[in-house]
């Protein structure tokens, strides 16, 4: 790969990975947009489509040689798995994103419209972001414990995708859900939080514009933690709106901070990935990797 002027990317070979399931991932059309963007660019380009999960690693490493970059087209689990295989290498990860909540793609200011996307990733240029590390696994959203764990665990078992199946399970596990208590070292300082939620992170935001951490971004070397004490219907609803409108750390329920590496103790440790759920019993060690996974963003390069 080469980088030109401004750090256009000059003589790509992209690799497109698309999982059918996202909403794009089946559509004829949306095929022959990228075939069509792609030869009117003159760049060199393969689809491949993913067919469980894994699939989009073991495509990465076993093509990792023949294209410059790897695009991801589908939800954040798609996105995970292209960026985790990425991170750490030379190798430049694009996004084209068509999942439910887009939390990176919303962060880095690519369009929710996939035809748009396209060619603001083949007019794009790449940067360095920050990713997350947790027992191993990459994270380059949030990762972790309590409700939004429980939810993940919950969704991941539904066959509906999309805002409104997601609202619903919240819904309906909101009032069964028993908040926890974690012991938290971070800094030489260890704290006890009981929780309703505990997240460690590296976007600002969930998804669907829901900022849980209103002050992170993904190139400052940190990690933003954030937990909310338990709260009844009306906590919620204030809530609600703060984590809409990115005043959530104004709360009198949120405790928060920035961290490079945390460690997290309790009874139930299962955690979340990208909103992907990870059953787990050990100790959460969670840290950043500063800049560690180059990826194509729209419009003038940026120095970082």
């Amino acid at each position: 790969m080469k980088i030109g002027k401004e750090s256009k990317i000059v003589a790509q070979r992209y690799l497109f990975i698309l999982n059918p399931m996202a909403g794009v991932g089946g559509r004829r059309d949306f095929l022959q947009l990228i075939e069509k963007a792609c030869t009117a660019k003159g760049v060199k380009f393969k689809i491949l489509f993913t067919r469980s999960p894994g699939d989009a690693r073991k495509i990465i490493l076993k093509k990792f040689d023949k294209y410059d970059i790897f695009v991801a087209v589908g939800g954040d689990g798609t996105m995970n798995e292209v960026a985790s295989a990425l991170a750490g290498t030379t190798g430049i990860m694009g996004l084209i994103p068509a999942g439910s909540g887009n939390a990176l793609g919303r962060e880095l200011g690519l369009s929710l419209k996939p035809e748009q996307a396209v060619y603001q990733l083949l007019e794009g240029h790449p940067i360095r972001i920050d990713t997350g590390l947790v027992n191993g696994r990459r994270f380059m959203n949030v990762c972790g414990v309590g409700f939004d764990s429980h939810i993940a665990r919950c969704f991941a078992k539904s066959t509906s995708r999309g805002p409104i199946p997601y609202f619903k399970a919240v819904m309906k596990e909101f009032f069964r859900y028993k908040p926890e208590t974690y012991t938290v070292e971070a800094g030489g300082n260890i704290t006890s939080h009981t929780a309703f939620v505990l997240t460690l992170a590296n976007t600002s935001q969930y998804g669907n514009n829901a900022y849980i951490a209103p002050g992170a971004t993904v190139t400052d070397g940190l990690l933003d933690f954030s937990a909310l004490r338990p709260f009844g219907l009306l906590g919620a609803l204030g809530l609600g709106f703060r984590l809409f409108n990115r005043t959530i750390h104004r709360s009198r329920l949120s405790t928060s901070f920035q961290t490079t590496e945390v460690v997290i103790n309790g009874e139930n440790l299962n955690f979340h990935v990208d909103g992907e759920p990870v059953k787990n019993n050990k100790p959460l060690r969670i840290s950043i990797d500063p800049l560690s996974l180059n990826i194509v963003v729209p419009g003038k390069a940026i120095s970082y």
